[in-house]
């Protein structure tokens, strides 16, 4: 399950989905790859950090309602709150589109973990 809530008081700004389990469990870490002369390469590694990962929701044949709420939250809000089996996050929503199955899919651009 995914809830996404607005991060000040809006009457029409709180949404629940169901997800699979698994479905948003994707970690990356910091870490980039450079060539070297010799032939080898040089790794900087800075690490994990939460907001190294998007969480994307995608509804399977969703209503027009549903998709109306992502795109109206997608235009009105720079900041949204977002809470996962995981932890609950701050994040900023980058996409909101419907599929040509006809699902409404919204990508979250995490900034932190709030969750504790």
């Amino acid at each position: 399950m995914i809830a996404i809530s607005t991060n000040i008081f809006d009457l029409n700004g709180t949404r629940i989905f169901p997800q699979k389990t698994n479905e948003n469990l994707r970690w990356s870490r910091r870490v980039s790859r450079t060539a070297t002369l010799d032939g080898g390469v040089s790794i900087y590694d800075t690490g994990y950090a939460p907001g190294d990962r998007d969480i994307i929701v995608r509804v399977r044949e969703a209503s027009r309602e549903v998709a109306d709420w992502m795109a109206y939250i997608l235009k009105t809000y720079n900041k949204i709150i977002v809470s996962t089996v995981e932890s609950v996050f701050e994040g900023v929503p980058a996409e909101s589109y419907v599929d040509y199955d006809g699902a409404a899919v919204m990508t979250i651009n995490i900034t932190k973990d709030i969750g504790g």
